[in-house]
């Protein structure tokens, strides 16, 4: 009898360790599906909406060293003007890729910059009573630098730099963020309109490279030009650009004439998808000085393209 009790209490004592072996493993499949849910959760709910900001501050970054490498060349086509016979050079770092979110997503998106991937072309004709003048062909084929993102998350953009003039396309919308060295003010106490322009031609054969880490460009100067133009007096002035953002250039041209006073009735601007013609005449009596110039740059890919 007492055997038989010993054997049922020894009984009952496995069947409780066996109880405590089951609710360990059903507390550890417990466990690891909240961690799966979790995690679930994370990447689903969370991870893109960080890769969304992530990957827009990145673009932020691209705009700063886009802006960046546009002072640098305004800095150095003032000193080629000046000293033309004076070769410097300066390279601008260019973050290519970002977006990455340590431990959850490391991944990070990538761009593509290029050099003379797009045309711009520049020609300015100026007339007055027995004169007439053209530039062509010293403001043709001016080039242009870009840089296109490949985001995975946040909508894509394009930095193109063009004529001295930093402009950001996103779908089909473009906005020109930095302006030309292009100006416009009345002079004479304001019986004549002086237009300044300085155009920047980008040298180079078309390059391109796409990355995810840093890549450079590379400006070395070479020499400007001028059309000897200043103090001469025309009584009109058609510029015409050949350009991708023909929107960004007309905005910039309402803006440049508004700004300097100049009434609606002495300019017109006509474009379509690749061309904009900017035309200006003074009144009776006003005159149109022009003083035109060209500072040349010879660019390259981290040096070695």
């Amino acid at each position: 009898m007492r055997t038989q009790k010993r054997e049922n209490i020894m009984e009952i004592k496995r069947m409780g360790n066996c109880d405590s072996a089951i609710s360990s493993v059903v507390s550890a499949v417990l466990l690891l599906g909240i961690v799966v849910s979790l995690i679930t959760v994370v990447n689903v709910q969370y991870v893109p909406e960080w890769k969304t900001t992530a990957e827009q501050v990145h673009m932020d970054d691209v705009f700063y060293d886009m802006a960046e490498m546009k002072n640098e060349v305004d800095i150095l086509s003032a000193y080629s003007l000046t000293e033309p016979s004076t070769t410097l050079a300066v390279s601008v770092p260019v973050k290519m890729g970002g977006g990455s979110i340590p431990i959850f997503a490391s991944g990070k998106s990538s761009g593509r910059l290029a050099i003379n991937d797009e045309d711009f072309d520049m020609s300015i004709v100026a007339m007055t009573p027995g004169l007439y003048y053209n530039s062509d062909p010293l403001l043709l084929d001016l080039g242009t630098i870009t840089y296109v993102s490949n985001n995975n998350y946040f909508v894509d953009q394009v930095f193109t730099y063009e004529n001295g003039a930093l402009i950001v396309s996103q779908n089909d919308n473009s906005l020109m963020r930095l302006e030309p060295q292009m100006s416009m003010k009345r002079t004479e106490n304001g019986t004549n309109i002086t237009m300044y322009v300085n155009a920047l031609d980008i040298n180079g054969p078309t390059r391109s490279i796409s990355s995810s880490s840093v890549e450079e460009l590379n400006f070395r100067t070479n020499g400007s030009d001028s059309l000897y133009w200043e103090g001469l007096l025309f009584s009109d002035m058609t510029m015409t650009l050949r350009t991708s953002h023909p929107s960004s250039w007309v905005t910039f041209f309402e803006t440049m004439t508004d700004d300097s006073g100049i009434d609606a009735a002495d300019y017109s601007i006509s474009y379509n998808d690749s061309v904009v013609v900017f035309f200006l005449e003074g009144d009776a009596g006003e005159d149109i000085k022009l003083n035109v110039t060209k500072s040349i740059f010879d660019v390259n890919l981290n040096l070695l393209t």
